[in-house]
């Protein structure tokens, strides 16, 4: 997964460069493992911010490449969370690319932390806050457990607080509490 990992990000500098996105952070188990609990994942999830009229050729771009000619674009529908996905097979393992779609995910990537990932990459990394919000958002078992590991780390609770009282999460960050008091 580290070789897929250095040319996913690779490649999305590249995007970056020749402006077809904004910016990216890693986010999923992967940012988890980088800021706290390493944990085994199957795929690298990345939360990329662009303007949507441009998510159709920014997927096409990536076809083009050797690589990932298998990319595919997934559109959710309005009441999905994640409204647009880019699915990218590369090797053993796959990427999504998550694009941004609300202010929290915006929010998310422009307050990334640097963060050497694997050996030699340096990236943006979500935040813990913020990774704690999107795991209540996303709402699985998995992602409860996931954010009351990184409530237990050294982080801005009040922030937390505060995001999770504007997006109408107490209850989620109170059940993540009682799991984190647990661990």
């Amino acid at each position: 997964m580290e070789r897929e990992f250095k040319d996913i990000v690779k490649v999305l500098r590249e995007a970056k460069r020749r402006k077809f996105i904004r910016d990216f952070a890693l986010t999923g188990a992967l940012a988890l493992s980088a800021l706290s609990q390493p944990r085994a994942t199957r795929d690298i999830d990345i939360l990329i911010s662009l303007e949507k009229e441009k998510i159709k050729r920014f997927a096409e771009w990536l076809k083009y490449s050797k690589e990932y000619r298998l990319a595919k674009h997934h559109a959710g529908r309005p009441k999905d969370r994640i409204k647009n996905l880019i699915e990218v097979p590369a090797g053993s393992t796959w990427t999504d690319l998550i694009v941004a779609s609300s202010e929290i995910e915006e929010e998310a990537i422009s307050t990334g932390l640097s963060i050497s990932a694997f050996t030699g990459v340096k990236l943006k990394v979500v935040r813990p806050e913020y990774l704690i919000i999107l795991k209540l958002l996303a709402g699985s078992d998995q992602d409860y457990l996931d954010s009351a590991h990184l409530w237990n780390e050294s982080i801005d609770k009040r922030l937390v607080r505060k995001m999770a009282k504007e997006l109408f999460l107490q209850g989620q960050l109170q059940q993540m509490a009682v799991i984190a008091r647990r661990l």
